[in-house]
């Protein structure tokens, strides 16, 4: 799974800050660590990510395309 992966150390991600009135923002968070990159191709690649922890294990990447998934949990389905 996730054949096309680009490792990216401490890279920045938008999360959602909700405000009043059913308004909302976005703030950029720099994450710590090692990251991937990943462009899902597949549906089972798609259904697995849908499985991860939103802002914890799995982020929206502050530009570019893609998602950003701690390397750890790419590193441990390719064993």
């Amino acid at each position: 799974m996730f054949k096309h992966v680009i490792p990216e150390y401490n890279p920045t991600s938008l999360v959602k800050k909700n405000l009043p009135r059913n308004d909302f923002t976005f703030d950029v968070k720099q994450l710590d660590g090692l990251f991937y990159r990943t462009f899902p191709y597949t549906p089972k690649e798609v259904f697995f990510l849908q499985t991860l922890s939103k802002n914890d294990t799995i982020h929206v990447p502050e530009n570019g395309d893609g998602v950003l998934v701690r390397a750890d949990i790419i590193d441990n389905l390719n064993r």
